[in-house]
C-alpha cells in the first residue's frame, strides 16, 4: 500500500482506496496508464480539393496523402493512379517518337523517288567533249538513263561485258557502258545495230571516252 496525491483535492490518499476519503474522487481511475488515457490523433479524409489535385496532378498531390491520418487505403490509391499517370505518359512520349521515326521513313522514299536523267549516247559523249568537270558534276556517281544504237558488245580483262553505243566525237571514242554481271545473257542476244535504253551510273571518262558502270536493261 502507497500513499498518494488525490487529483481532485490534492490530499493524501492510500492506493488502495476506491475513492478518497476527502473528495471521493474515483482512486482507480487517477491510476490508469498515461497511454490509456492518451488522445488518439483524428482520421484525415481526402477532401474534393485535394481528390481533385490528385487527380489532375498525381506528381504533386499524391504526397500529401503520406500526412498523418490518411488511411492506408486512400494511400493505396493515390499512389496507384501516381503509377498509372507515369505509365501514360511515358507511352505517349514513346508513341511520339515512334511516329516521328515512321513519318522520317515515309519522307526519305520520296526524296529517292526523284526522277533520272534522260540523256542520249550522243549527248553524253558531247558533255564530256565540252567540259568533263562539268559532266562530272553532272553524270558521276549518279543514276542516269541513256539511250542509243548499239555499236559493239564487248568483255572487259575480268570477264564483264560492255557495251558501246554510237555518238562519240570519232569512233574510237565511243561511250562505254559496263552491265552487271548478271546481265551477261541480255548482252549475248545484242547486235550491232539495236537501239536499246540503260540505267546506269556515271563513272567519270578515260582520255573523255565517258564511262558507266552498274548498267542494266531499262524495263
Amino acid at each position: 500500500m502507497a500513499l498518494i496525491n488525490c487529483g481532485e483535492c490534492d490530499r493524501m490518499t492510500s492506493d488502495q482506496a476506491a475513492a478518497c476519503p476527502h473528495c471521493g474522487a474515483p482512486i482507480a481511475e487517477q491510476l490508469l496508464p498515461a497511454s490509456q488515457t492518451s488522445h488518439q490523433p483524428a482520421s484525415r479524409t481526402v477532401g474534393f480539393g485535394l481528390g481533385l489535385g490528385i487527380f489532375l496532378v498525381p506528381l504533386v498531390f499524391a504526397w500529401f496523402l503520406l500526412r498523418e491520418g490518411h488511411s492506408a487505403a486512400s494511400r493505396v490509391i493515390g499512389f496507384a493512379w501516381l503509377a498509372l499517370f507515369i505509365f501514360g505518359v511515358a507511352g505517349s512520349e514513346r508513341a511520339s517518337t515512334e511516329s516521328s521515326v515512321k513519318s522520317s521513313s515515309q519522307i526519305q522514299p520520296a526524296k529517292a523517288a526523284a526522277p533520272l536523267i534522260e540523256v542520249s549516247a550522243q549527248q553524253l559523249a558531247q558533255a564530256y567533249d565540252r567540259n568533263t568537270v562539268a559532266a562530272d558534276q553532272q553524270f558521276k556517281g549518279k543514276r542516269f538513263k541513256v539511250t542509243g544504237t548499239v555499236d559493239s558488245i564487248n568483255t572487259d580483262m575480268f570477264g564483264n561485258p560492255y557495251i558501246t553505243l554510237r555518238g562519240g566525237v570519232n569512233q574510237f571514242m565511243e561511250p562505254q557502258f559496263e552491265l552487271k554481271k548478271s546481265y551477261a545473257n541480255y548482252a549475248a542476244t545484242l547486235h550491232r545495230g539495236m537501239r536499246i535504253s540503260l540505267i546506269c551510273t556515271g563513272g567519270g571518262d578515260i582520255a573523255k571516252i565517258p564511262m558507266s558502270q552498274n548498267c542494266v536493261p531499262d524495263a
